[in-house]
């Protein structure tokens, strides 16, 4: 009997302490607050998993208007859908459309550089894509053993008094073309003037108006830019293969190109070298692209019309004529958008103020997907509390910010959200006030309008990773700093969304 009660007092008094643990478990353990939640809703295994989706050969480079970008689209808008995102785009759907002619590249280009030697040429035949790739806007055509002509920047301009094919014959031959403009100064009216004249459309159309057969473009980068001539072949080529074609000449490449800078003055001559380009494209006039666009809601009547956007490109270059994954160039801002996105809608984060996510089409075609938005906004502009644009954010070891000066108290947000969710070395960087020369990033068009802005980037990157250029490959990609991207983006946009007023204005 004594036996019996010993055993039922133990197993009591273990029954109590076992509870009296439990008790002290609860209160040592509170429940995570939803802010909390969204901090590890997306995990790093969904980043890999979304990328390497975007990356794959089945979305073909993600060119605006390309099948492999549709599949990119559709797949996005199925997550943003799962996730319970309402759909911001055309009828009801998570795409905004609008119309983009496109050109794919196909196999079977090349490029050959002729040297002199006596009454012979030497032919000299160059490797994709470290030394020429073809042109992303080419049409199908082969130039043989076509003389080349130097024309600078390739510019004309009457009201700059510039022209770099005053005095020389281009017609029926290839000629050899510098990107950018010669002007380098700070004039913000000279800038302006000469903005026009960056776009690498002008540069082929007035190529072909003078009759120029093709064109060699020093950019070793693929280029999907806008600006199709019917019967015009050209090819992107390196630096490298500049010097060769400048070999033999009697001029340094190099120095030749610093004294169009210095003089602002044309300098276009005949080289002694013929070349070949072979490009195989098919040209889609009739293209379209699109917007990917999700919302998450605002609850409370009074600030729920203003609203915050968040936004990435989500094309690439497309097929060139081989897969250009396009990792960091954006595969990388458009996952984090992606996760910032899982995160909030699949928390229970209740925003006060709208948010709006914008996967982007177009961008590296001209930022035509952002212009499109920006001129037919989903929620009037004047209620656009602020844009953040993500670009190219996959490598490095510290986050920081663009802003505008006049915009200056938005530092604040990134900031502070950098200390509580990750708490990462931060660098805040300011831009221009006025935008005068060619807008580059989609947050532009935006800030343009008059939308304050925020540029979000990382630093401190020891990769070179290949700029438009099968390369660009996950492989090189910082997931540890793309998942403390996400966390940054979370808490910042929570943060925007709640408080009591967005300040926007000069320190």
């Amino acid at each position: 009997m004594i036996q019996k009660r010993l055993i039922l007092l133990f197993i009591v008094s273990v029954l109590l302490s076992e509870h009296a643990m439990a008790q002290r478990r609860n209160m040592a353990m509170p429940q995570p607050t939803v802010e909390q939640k969204a901090m590890y809703v997306t995990s790093t295994a969904d980043l890999k998993s979304w990328m390497s989706f975007l990356t794959s050969p089945e979305c073909r480079g993600r060119l605006t208007g390309d099948i492999g970008f549709a599949k990119a689209t559709h797949y996005a808008a199925d997550l943003f859908k799962a996730w319970g995102l309402e759909p911001g785009g055309d009828n009801g759907t998570y795409f905004q459309s609008f119309p983009h002619p496109y050109t794919e590249v196909k196999e079977g280009g090349f490029f050959t550089l002729y040297f002199p030697s006596g009454k012979q040429w030497i032919a000299k035949q160059y490797s994709y894509p470290d030394n020429y790739m073809v042109g992303g806007t080419s049409d199908t055509g082969f130039l043989e053993q076509k003389d080349l002509v130097y024309v600078g920047y390739g510019i004309t301009a009457p009201e700059l008094d510039y022209d770099s094919y005053s005095g020389i014959d281009v017609k029926g031959k290839i000629v050899v073309c510098e990107r950018d403009v010669p002007y380098q100064g700070q004039d913000t009216k000279l800038q302006k003037a000469w903005t026009p004249y960056q776009y690498h459309s002008h540069k082929m159309k007035n190529a072909a108006d003078h009759g120029a057969a093709g064109l060699l473009y020093i950019s070793i980068a693929g280029n999907p830019n806008p600006g199709f001539n019917k019967g015009f072949v050209y090819a992107c080529i390196s630096d490298s293969v500049a010097k060769d074609i400048f070999s033999g000449t009697g001029k340094d490449y190099v120095t030749v190109k610093s004294n169009l800078d210095k003089t602002l003055k044309p300098n276009s001559f005949p080289i002694n070298k013929k070349a070949d380009i072979k490009a195989f494209t098919e040209f889609h006039p009739d293209g379209v692209g699109c917007n990917v666009i999700g919302i998450l809601h605002g609850t409370d009547p009074t600030l729920a019309p203003e609203y915050l956007t968040i936004g990435a490109h989500l094309d690439h270059i497309g097929m060139q004529p081989y897969v250009c994954p396009g990792a960091l160039d954006n595969a990388s801002g458009s996952v984090i958008i992606m996760g910032a996105a899982k995160a909030l809608a699949t928390s229970g984060f209740k925003p006060k103020r709208t948010i709006v996510f914008v996967l982007f089409g177009g961008e590296e075609t001209g930022l035509y997907g952002s212009d499109y938005l920006a001129n037919h906004p989903i929620m009037p502009l004047n209620n656009a509390k602020a844009v953040i644009n993500i670009d190219c954010l996959g490598d490095g070891y510290g986050f920081g910010a663009m802003i505008a000066p006049k915009y200056s108290t938005l530092f604040k947000y990134v900031e502070e959200a950098d200390i509580k969710s990750c708490n990462r070395p931060f660098m805040k960087v300011p831009s221009r006030d006025v935008i005068v020369t060619r807008p580059r990033t989609d947050e532009a068009n935006f800030f343009i309008k008059g939308v304050p802005t925020i540029s979000p980037f990382a630093f401190g990157g020891t990769k070179v990773i290949p700029y438009h250029n099968p390369g660009d490959t996950m492989e090189n990609i910082n997931f540890d700093l793309v998942h403390d991207a996400v966390k940054w983006m979370a808490t910042t946009l929570m943060d925007m969304s709640t408080v009591s007023e967005v300040k926007a204005a000069k320190e």
